[in-house]
């Protein structure tokens, strides 16, 4: 999965078979969620070099191979979920410099201009004689979905600098769409992306990459997003494979219609909590315990949207239950902290909160450098109203915190004395939140941002 930057994501980042399992949904009966399949072990290296863009530059051009970029973020669980299952594959291509960074740190903000990301994780393919871009890839990958892109996108440098890239080749024509998708260009994406899907020859590698690519390109034009969404939902494992990246284009697809009451919306939500909740069922589905765990967090999504609540928490209580297995596997903090915004959203959900305040307060004990855990205890005590102890939490995770990520934890101070009946202060908050928003590198400022809390501002003075 992935997480769309600019949203207050405190649980979820940034994913995208045996035959299908009945679901609910608002006229059927709830089904129980098969026990997850044993936790894959995580591996990690340390062949990235990390946040330090001129010297991964300089040295894949010193060694003229491609440069492979991970925009990424601390708080991303799908991040952390991708370094510990498969970019660090053997299976991979390894003639390449890799370049991890946090899109939030000052220091990052000349990379994080030259290589903008929508949604985290994002990974890039760059030719380092020029700087061009030869492959995007946003969100989750299966080791096979990130060989081919990998392959091809070193295979994309070599044609270029032969001045072989067939500009009417699939591959080219979706490098293109990719391209106009990182300007904002999302008219001239659109029409790329279908030129390639109508261009590629049947089973081309990259049909799941080029849907998901239209559909997002299509998000702000509703009428076509739908039309998208059904076409892929309706071919689903024929398009995306039992991968994340089906899960990934249901998510999408959710969000086409979101706003939508009319029978297609409703159809959609439907081959949405079908679809993924067979993948997030198959003990044999390329997917991560975090893929996994998103999954469900889809169909519950999906059924919530449905008016199934009690399809919701059964999704609810499945994805728990993948969580938890992966965490009594592998206890380390350093590990569990992938699962720890998933599984407190969970509990929360399932009206469970004080279980969320209890790990959170142990990881905040065990990692006492990681604003995450405080944070996230802040949300915890606000939403069971202990308004004291959330004020103290989010102090420390403020204390702690950095870029973009600081400003959505002086918007939950601000939240916290509100509730406290202390308008002064939250003011006094969001101001600063206002600050340090306006204060960001150019390559990091989001104008979006700014506005939202200067109408939330002005609005708290009007209302004195």
């Amino acid at each position: 999965m992935r997480a769309r930057l600019g949203l207050l994501v405190l649980a979820a980042c940034g994913s995208h078979a045996e035959a299908p399992r009945p679901v609910a949904t608002a006229s059927a009966a709830v089904t129980v969620a098969p026990t997850p399949p044993p936790p894959q072990k995580p591996t990690f290296s340390t062949a990235w070099i990390e946040d330090d863009y001129p010297r991964a530059l300089a040295e894949a051009k010193k060694a003229d191979v491609p440069l492979f970029v991970d925009a990424s973020a601390v708080w991303c669980h799908t991040c952390k979920a991708m370094r510990a299952y498969v970019l660090d594959d053997p299976a991979l291509p390894h003639e390449m410099v890799r370049l991890s960074f946090d899109v939030e740190k000052d220091q990052n903000a000349a990379a994080a201009a030259a290589f903008p990301a929508h949604v985290l994780p994002s990974f890039f393919v760059v030719d380092p004689r020029d700087g061009a871009v030869h492959g995007r890839w946003e969100g989750a990958a299966s080791v096979r979905q990130m060989r081919t892109f990998l392959t091809d996108a070193a295979r994309s440098i070599a044609l270029a600098r032969d001045q072989k890239l067939d500009p009417s080749d699939p591959l080219a024509i979706l490098l293109s769409a990719q391209r106009a998708s990182m300007q904002k260009k999302f008219a001239d994406a659109t029409a790329a992306y279908a030129r390639a899907l109508a261009a590629a020859p049947k089973g081309w590698d990259h049909e799941a990459e080029a849907m998901l690519g239209l559909l997002e390109a299509q998000s702000r034009d509703p009428a076509a997003c739908i039309v998208t969404a059904e076409r892929g939902l309706d071919r689903g494992l024929a398009i995306f494979g039992p991968t994340s990246v089906l899960a990934d284009f249901a998510s999408d697809a959710l969000d086409c219609v979101e706003k939508g009451t009319d029978a297609r919306s409703k159809h959609v939500r439907e081959l949405v909590a079908k679809d993924v909740a067979a993948l997030a069922a198959d003990p044999n589905a390329t997917l991560s315990p975090d893929d996994r765990a998103d999954a469900w967090k889809i169909v519950w999504d999906a059924r919530e949207a449905l008016g199934d609540h009690a399809g919701a928490l059964e999704a609810a209580r499945a994805r728990l239950a993948v969580i938890l297995a992966v965490v009594a596997a592998h206890p380390e903090p350093e590990l569990t902290t992938t699962y720890d915004g998933a599984r407190m959203e969970t509990l929360e959900f399932l009206g469970r909160g004080a279980e969320a305040a209890q790990f959170l307060e142990a990881q905040e004990k065990a990692l006492p450098d990681d604003y995450n855990p405080p944070h996230r205890l802040a949300h915890v005590y606000f939403k069971l109203k202990k308004y004291p102890q959330a004020l103290s939490a989010i102090d420390r995770a403020i204390g702690k915190g950095y870029g973009a990520r600081k400003g959505l934890m002086l918007r939950l101070k601000s939240d916290i004395l509100l509730a406290m009946g202390k308008k002064r202060e939250a003011i006094a908050a969001l101001r600063a939140q206002l600050a340090l928003y306006r204060a960001l590198p150019e390559g990091q400022r989001k104008p979006g941002y700014e506005k939202t809390v200067e109408d939330q501002i002005a609005k708290l003075e009007s209302s004195r």
